[in-house]
């Protein structure tokens, strides 16, 4: 029987500073730590995943460029990190100049989803950290996803943001015929000392219920510390408050999965 394929969770929002890239390395390496083989992929031209995970890479020759634009089996970029069951396909600043080339490419929504193809069946989850913008590689990375989750910001600026963002997704789904599985919010950097951040939550109940998720991330120096330094929380704090969060969080969006 041939393996299933990966789950491809992506990580997006459209707005900065949201802490989708440590949220997301964070969510990968618990999954690597309870045995799943995993695939991150960086798609932000910043490489902040990329640093966090395997910071030589940053340097690497090749990145998704080269698979998206030249064709290179994206199997031949993946490099290792500090656990042997979580891969990297790296990012690097060669990605901010891949708009163009891609723009003038036959099926070019699609060429992220053509790319995971070849890898797929060797993993059992693809993580995607997409970059905050809107752009093709964004919609690449929605196109070529089963479940996206989205950080948000307990504040009501995000919440504006989020409301365009699930718009664009709708519009998406119609546009491709395309369903996108499910969409999972989750409020990060949560403080329920802050009356903003309750009154945001209970915003988003009332409008998306549906895809809310129970779990909160909860505001925590010990996530800003792993990410500027360059690695996972659960390497550095693994019995912190917020390492429980993303456990939850892994949970709550896999079921009984694990």
């Amino acid at each position: 029987m041939a393996p299933a394929r990966a789950k491809k969770h992506l990580f997006l929002n459209y707005k900065g500073g949201t802490g989708k890239t440590s949220v997301s390395t964070a969510y990968g390496y618990y999954l690597a730590g309870k045995g799943k083989r995993v695939l991150m992929v960086d798609l932000d031209a910043q490489a902040h995943l990329t640093a966090c995970l395997n910071e030589e890479s940053v340097y690497h020759e090749k990145s998704l460029y080269s698979v998206i634009v030249k064709g290179e089996d994206i199997r031949n970029i993946i490099v290792d990190t500090s656990l042997p069951n979580l891969k990297l396909v790296p990012s690097s600043i060669a990605l901010s100049s891949l708009e163009l080339p891609l723009f003038r490419m036959p099926l070019r929504e699609f060429r992220l989803r053509k790319a995971l193809k070849n890898a797929e069946r060797e993993y059992d989850y693809i993580i995607i950290d997409s970059a905050p913008s809107i752009g093709l590689m964004s919609l690449n990375a929605i196109l070529a996803s089963d479940e996206i989750l989205v950080p948000l910001l307990a504040d009501f600026l995000s919440f504006h943001g989020l409301k365009i963002l699930l718009e664009t997704l709708a519009s998406i789904e119609k546009d491709f015929s395309y369903y996108l599985g499910r969409i999972h919010i989750f409020l990060n950097r949560y403080n329920p000392d802050y009356a903003i951040c309750r009154e945001c939550e209970e915003a988003v109940r009332r409008f998306y219920p549906e895809n809310l998720l129970k779990t909160v991330v909860r505001e925590s120096q010990e996530i800003m510390n792993a990410s500027s330094e360059g690695k996972s929380l659960f390497e550095l704090y693994p019995d912190s408050k917020v390492a429980e969060d993303i456990k939850n969080l892994v949970h709550e969006v896999n079921g009984g999965e694990l």
